[in-house]
């Protein structure tokens, strides 16, 4: 007795030609990118997955990379959303709040991290909108008392400590998912000097919200000593200080 073949779908019809729009595939792509990878991301895929032809993709983007950048943008913009930091808070609390959320943000959201942090976005937009980002920091930087140039100075250091955590941690995350090894800590700990005294085992990648604490608060205190060391060198100081009825010993604070 033979069986009757179970019937086929009728196979997809494909949207017509100049049916869709560039917002309609900037979310296809990044809805794609979101739910498997940014690498799993390309132009046939993402054609399949909107109903179009290939062709159709091309006439609003060039390539592949100029979707990339498109995508950062809109990352960069999604990014800048999220980052809310009330404007009131003492510069150093300002900037534990900032980088801490920056880096939550990073490690919650994978797509965000490889499009703005692992893929620097390359579009006009993407820079002006990091740049009012970075400028509404330095400006609390400024007010509390810090030159142009030190503001900056230290918002370098803490972005690309905060990015450079996040970045390496995004990285420990794909070598674990690919592995078939538990993470652990240093094999050869017993074996070497320090790494064997330490309270509990540490993480190869070194990228735990320990470690991260540890270097923020550290760059935090750095800052304020710098910053008292601006003041001390304010006219009204100094001349206090250099004042023959001092005589050269130091002042009270």
């Amino acid at each position: 007795m033979s069986s009757t073949p179970a019937p086929q779908p009728p196979p997809r019809k494909r949207r017509a030609r100049g049916s869709i729009s560039a917002a309609e595939i900037l979310q296809g792509a990044y809805q794609l990118a979101d739910e498997e990878s940014l690498e799993a991301l390309s132009m046939p895929r993402l054609a399949q997955r909107l109903d179009v032809g290939v062709t159709s993709i091309y006439w609003y983007f060039r390539s592949k990379d100029e979707l990339l950048d498109t995508l950062a943008e809109r990352a960069m913009a999604e990014f800048d959303r999220q980052l809310d930091i009330p404007d009131d808070l003492a510069w150093d609390d300002y900037l534990r709040a900032y980088f801490r959320h920056h880096r939550r943000l990073f490690r919650e959201n994978e797509l965000l991290c490889d499009l703005i942090v692992l893929r620097s976005p390359g579009t006009p937009e993407a820079s002006r909108l990091a740049a009012e980002r970075i400028d509404r920091v330095l400006q609390v930087l400024v007010a509390a008392g810090f030159p142009p140039d030190g503001a900056m100075n230290a918002y370098a250091a803490l972005s690309v400590f905060t990015r450079g955590s996040a970045a390496l941690a995004r990285l420990a995350d794909d070598d674990d998912a690919g592995s078939d090894v538990a993470p652990g800590p240093f094999d050869e700990a017993p074996r070497l000097r320090v790494l064997s005294q330490l309270d509990r085992p540490r993480p190869l990648a070194m990228t735990g919200d320990e470690e991260f604490e540890f270097g923020l608060e550290n760059t935090l205190r750095g800052l304020r000593a710098y910053l008292r060391e601006l003041r001390g060198d304010e006219p009204c100081v100094s001349a206090v200080r250099e004042s023959p009825l001092t005589d050269g010993a130091p002042t009270a604070r």
